[in-house]
C-alpha cells in the first residue's frame, strides 16, 4: 500500500532517533503499560508498531515472549540490536502492518500499541486486527497522543502533527477510542493522561522535519489562537515549546 510505504520510508530514516529518545526510551508510560495489564511468565505479548523496541523490552522480564511487529525494516533492526545489548532473548521481530497481523486468531495475551494509532488513517480496523489476535479475556493496552474534543483544538494540532511528519494521520480523542473499542468487543477504560512536554527544535529534528515545513510550523504556532496557546502551552519564544496531550487506554476482549 502507498501509505504504508511511505511510513516506512519514514520511519526508516528515524530509526537511530528512536532508539535513543528518552520519551520512547524512558516515558513513564511504560511501567505503567506492564503493572496494568499484569502480565505474567505463561503469557505471549504483540507489540504493534514496535518501532525499535522499548515497549517489548518493558514487557520481556515479564513474560514467555513478546513479538514486535513493524513496517520500517530499520526501525526492527534497531531493536534486534538494542535487543541483543541489553541480553533479551525472547523477543522476536517481524515486518508486518497493523492492519494485516500474520498471525491465528486469539494467539496472544496482551496486545499493546505505543504512539502507532495516530498514523491509523481510520481507527476501527486497525483495532479490529489487533483484537482478532487476542485471546478472548486477553488485554489491549494503547499509548497515544489524543485530541481534543473541541473541534477547532483538534483541527489545529493535526495540522501541526501532519506538517512535522506526513506520515500523521490523526489524534484520536477519547470518544473516538471509546467509539472505536465498543466497536470490536474491546471496551477502552482510560488509565491515566498528561501532557507531554516537547522542545520544538527536538521534535522536529527527530523526523527530520524539512525547513520549509519547519518555518510554516512557526507561523502556524506564532498565529495561534489564545485557546490553542493556552491548551497546548504554546511557548513562541526561543527555545520554542509545547505539550502534546497524551493517554494510556486499556481494555478487554469480551
Amino acid at each position: 500500500m502507498e501509505r504504508d510505504e511511505a511510513i516506512r520510508r519514514q520511519f526508516d530514516r528515524a530509526a537511530a532517533a528512536y532508539g535513543t529518545s528518552p520519551i520512547f526510551a524512558q516515558g513513564h508510560d511504560l511501567p505503567i503499560m506492564v503493572a496494568t495489564t499484569a502480565p505474567t511468565a505463561a503469557m505471549t505479548v504483540l507489540d504493534v508498531g514496535c518501532a525499535a523496541g522499548h515497549t517489548a523490552f518493558a514487557f520481556a522480564p515479564h513474560v514467555r515472549a513478546v513479538v514486535g511487529v513493524d513496517l520500517s525494516r530499520d526501525m526492527l533492526a534497531e531493536a534486534a540490536r538494542l535487543a541483543a545489548a541489553r541480553g533479551i532473548t525472547n523477543a522476536r521481530w517481524e515486518e508486518a502492518s497493523a492492519t494485516a497481523l500474520p498471525y491465528a486468531n486469539a494467539t496472544f495475551d496482551i496486545v499493546a500499541c505505543r504512539m502507532v494509532a495516530h498514523h491509523f488513517p481510520a481507527l476501527a480496523p486497525a483495532l479490529a486486527e489487533m483484537a482478532r489476535v487476542l485471546k478472548p479475556g486477553g488485554q489491549m493496552i494503547a499509548v497515544d497522543i489524543i485530541s481534543p474534543e473541541d473541534e477547532a483544538l483538534a483541527d489545529f494540532i493535526n495540522a501541526v502533527e501532519v506538517l512535522r511528519d506526513p506520515s500523521h494521520s490523526r489524534d484520536w480523542a477519547i470518544s473516538e477510542w471509546q467509539a472505536a473499542g465498543e466497536a470490536i468487543g474491546v471496551p477502552f477504560a482510560v488509565v491515566t493522561r498528561w501532557d507531554l512536554p516537547l522542545d520544538f527544535a527536538d521534535w522536529t529534528a527527530r523526523q527530520q522535519t524539512p525547513p520549509p515545513s519547519i518555518a510554516h510550523l512557526e507561523t502556524l504556532f506564532d498565529s495561534a489562537s489564545p485557546s490553542a496557546r493556552d491548551a497546548f502551552s504554546i511557548v513562541t519564544l526561543p527555545p520554542r515549546s509545547f505539550h502534546l496531550w497524551a493517554a494510556i487506554l486499556a481494555g478487554t476482549k469480551q
